[in-house]
């Protein structure tokens, strides 16, 4: 960091009663004491001026957080049996999730949001359609990481809200992310895979920092 000092140069010389005469010129007249005291003060300004830009390059090396952020998963889901699923999702080499043709599948992945956030917004971005009369359902959970109790955010199926819509999160207690006391998860069930099978992309959060 840059070294910052500045040296006064005036020197005060008090003058004594029916002794010293008040004069304009000399060592010791007006012009010279306040010649020297204008000149103190523009050192003192430019010393002020260079703080003053040290501290802007210091300020612009700090990186400013974002207020709202947006993070993708991939949907690497764990096979989850259960709620009417069976089967697996079929991963593949990308990261996306496809439903086999074998089995309706089910599965979990954990996540890893920032602690103190606050969930905004849900996206499950992919493509394809569940056979008729099915839809793929999603669950985005806390749990807690004492007695494992599951608490529901929010829920919703590819009826309701199709694949690539946002899901807005009104503010409450459970949006708020708190790692010290619960884990988030989401799980994904649908039906088999039909001519256009349902393939999960990503999971997209939107939180806001505090």
């Amino acid at each position: 960091m840059a070294d910052f000092s500045y040296t006064p140069k005036f020197h005060h010389f008090a003058w004594v009663d029916n002794v010293d005469r008040c004069e304009a010129g000399g060592t010791n007249g007006f012009n010279i004491r306040f010649e020297t005291i204008e000149g103190d003060l523009g050192g003192v300004s430019t010393v002020v001026a260079q703080i003053g830009t040290e501290l802007d390059r210091l300020a612009a090396r700090v990186p400013t957080v974002p207020r709202t952020v947006t993070v993708s998963f991939a949907p690497a889901l764990q096979p989850v049996p259960g709620s009417g699923a069976v089967g697996a999702w079929a991963l593949q080499n990308s990261g996306n999730a496809v439903a086999p043709a074998s089995a309706a599948p089910g599965g979990m992945l954990p996540l890893a949001l920032p602690d103190r956030v606050t969930v905004t917004s849900l996206r499950v971005c992919g493509r394809g359609a569940p056979p008729s009369g099915q839809n793929t359902t999603f669950f985005f959970n806390r749990v807690s990481v004492t007695d494992g109790g599951v608490q529901r955010i929010v829920s919703f199926d590819t009826g309701t809200v199709p694949l690539n819509t946002e899901v807005p999160l009104p503010p409450s207690q459970l949006t708020v992310v708190d790692l010290a006391n619960y884990r988030y998860v989401i799980s994904a069930n649908s039906g088999v895979a039909t001519a256009d099978p349902v393939t999960l992309v990503s999971f997209q959060f939107t939180y806001t920092n505090p």
